[in-house]
């Protein structure tokens, strides 16, 4: 556990892990950090059991060693802090402050830290539901910061669509990779979205995009952990 100007910073460590390595690991940031790690006692809904997930797959060598760092979110504070912002107002938003602290602050901390990469192609960065909406926003106003995303059941309907806007005016990093899906049982609107949502990144050249729709996902914790080992045997293998 670290603290980052009064944040909560959850960090895992991959099995096998060793900070002199000649190279230097990459990373995995997700939100809602209290809802991500196995045995969680702070989880509200359900955790996704991520650290687990990801000694799993990295014990069977389907993908590499990464390091999961889990950003908690502020309680009350949480959907102001992920709602995308546009125009005038971005600048000075909660949303723009909450990803200059893990761009400009967390990342470049923990990269010193823990040996860990700080280039586009070595952060991806994920979340679900509100999550999902903030790493879009992220992705598309920062795109030289990361070019990995997994975008869960993302909350496309928030501002009357306003991310598939800001998509259009400002697209994610040139072949990035992204993970988009989306649970049939979150109702037609939730999955009609996410098909929008990846219309607009393959038409802006965003190839890489995979997009799943779970026949049995509803929106929760533990729809997302179930899909997590595939998300990240796309993002990393």
């Amino acid at each position: 556990m670290r603290q980052v100007e009064g944040r909560k910073i959850r960090v895992h460590l991959p099995p096998g892990y060793d900070a002199g390595r000649a190279d230097p690991y990459p990373v995995l940031v997700l939100h809602d950090g209290q809802n991500l790690f196995a045995s969680e006692p702070e989880a509200w809904g359900g955790s996704w059991r991520a650290d687990e997930t990801i000694d799993a797959l990295v014990d069977a060598g389907t993908i590499p060693p990464v390091v999961l760092v889990g950003v908690d979110h502020l309680g009350p504070g949480r959907i102001e802090e992920f709602a995308p912002a546009t125009g005038r107002r971005a600048a000075g938003s909660r949303v723009a402050a909450y990803a200059a602290l893990v761009f400009d602050r967390v990342l470049p901390a923990l990269g010193d830290e823990l040996h860990l990469r700080t280039d586009a192609e070595g952060v991806a960065i994920g979340g679900a539901s509100m999550g999902g909406l903030v790493t879009l926003w992220m992705a598309a106003m920062r795109p030289e910061r990361c070019a990995r995303l997994m975008v869960m059941s993302p909350s496309v309907w928030y501002g009357r669509r306003a991310i598939l806007k800001l998509l259009r005016r400002r697209p994610v990093a040139p072949g990035a990779r992204v993970w988009v899906d989306a649970g049939v049982r979150e109702g037609e609107r939730v999955y009609r979205d996410a098909r929008s949502l990846v219309d607009v990144l393959r038409a802006q050249g965003t190839e890489v995009t995979h997009y799943v729709e779970d026949a049995v996902g509803d929106h929760s914790e533990s729809a997302w952990a179930r899909r997590l080992p595939d998300a990240l045997r796309f993002l990393f293998s």
